[in-house]
């Protein structure tokens, strides 16, 4: 699986969001932590991950990183999303 979001182009305006990119795929190419989240019983043997999904998780972590995902995460930090 390639586990690479969307819109890299945006890295070189936002290192953050790289750093972000960069680092799930790198616990991606070491791990399975999507394999046993996308697994009903939490067994990699039981995973049922497409590459969409891949595209999509590196998607959404490679946003947290981004000015617009940093403001979400503290927000949630602030507890102003409750």
């Amino acid at each position: 699986m390639i586990h690479k979001g969307l819109a890299q182009h945006r890295f070189k305006d936002n290192p953050i969001e790289k750093e972000f990119a960069l680092a799930w795929g790198i616990k991606q190419e070491f791990g399975s932590t999507l394999q046993y989240l996308l697994s009903p019983t939490n067994m990699l043997h039981d995973s049922t991950m497409t590459q969409r999904d891949a595209t999509v998780a590196a998607t959404v972590i490679q946003w947290l990183g981004s000015p617009v995902g940093q403001s979400f995460l503290r927000n949630i930090e602030k507890g102003v999303c409750k």
